[in-house]
């Protein structure tokens, strides 16, 4: 009888604990899903070509001057201030990939980088000379995926998790956008991804996006003390318990 009684005693507690986490996780997780004010991408071997507005934007890898890389901006404001960022993704829905083929190679597994700019720049002016400089603080990498994607799918996408870059430019780092680049440019066989942008495309499903999780502190707080407070009282009553069970024994 003991023994039952402590099994449902640790079964309520497990309830109280989960159901007001539950509760928490559901109110308080706010999730924000961003779309780019800027996309470009360019082509080492015609330095001067910008590619604002197109309706791909292309990763390559090969030698003799033939890289392409790509350049997107988000703007911040929409997230709130003074909030705890959670998780903040970057998410590139993918359009097609070169193949095995002469001179050409499948970039399946590739690693792909995206780095934080360190000055302005437009996509209807960007090319590869006057690229904004990057840095390697807080950089992300990401392999890309399997499969081929397409206009009418399957749905592939390519995510990077940017958190502590979003949380260097809440704190006040500028914000000046990401390039996108393959991690070991110059490569013997030509390797390629497109992915889709924000131009020429049907609807948000083929936009690139940043994807932020985020809480208030003061919500934070608030779950911290009603835990405090049901495990108060659950102590109270384990006490009470105790004693009752004495005098009846």
């Amino acid at each position: 009888m003991i023994q039952l009684r402590i099994v449902i005693a640790i079964l309520l507690i497990v309830l109280i604990y989960g159901g007001t986490f539950g509760i928490f996780w559901i109110t308080s997780i706010h999730t924000l899903t961003l779309y780019p004010i800027a996309q470009s991408y360019s082509w080492q071997i015609v330095p001067l070509a910008n590619n604002g507005g197109s309706d791909n934007f292309e990763i390559t890898s090969w030698r003799d001057g033939h890289n392409m890389r790509g350049w997107i901006e988000f703007n911040l404001s929409p997230i709130p201030q003074q909030v705890w960022i959670m998780s903040a993704t970057l998410s590139l829905r993918l359009w097609q990939k070169t193949t095995n083929q002469p001179q050409l190679g499948d970039p399946t597994g590739r690693i792909y980088g995206v780095y934080a700019l360190s000055s302005p720049w437009t996509d209807e002016g960007i090319n590869w000379v006057n690229q904004p400089n990057w840095t390697d603080y807080h950089h992300a990498e990401s392999t890309v995926p399997p499969g081929q994607g397409g206009w009418n799918g399957p749905l592939i996408y390519m995510n990077w998790d940017l958190s502590e870059m979003v949380k260097d430019w809440q704190s006040g780092v500028q914000n000046n956008g990401v390039v996108v680049k393959d991690t070991q440019e110059n490569a013997s066989l030509l390797y390629s991804t497109q992915f889709f942008t924000i131009h020429q495309t049907p609807n948000r499903s083929y936009f690139p996006r940043l994807v932020v999780t985020y809480l208030y502190p003061q919500e934070v707080y608030g779950i911290v003390a009603i835990f405090l407070a049901e495990t108060a009282l659950i102590s109270i009553f384990v006490l009470r318990a105790r004693r009752a069970s004495r005098r009846l024994s």
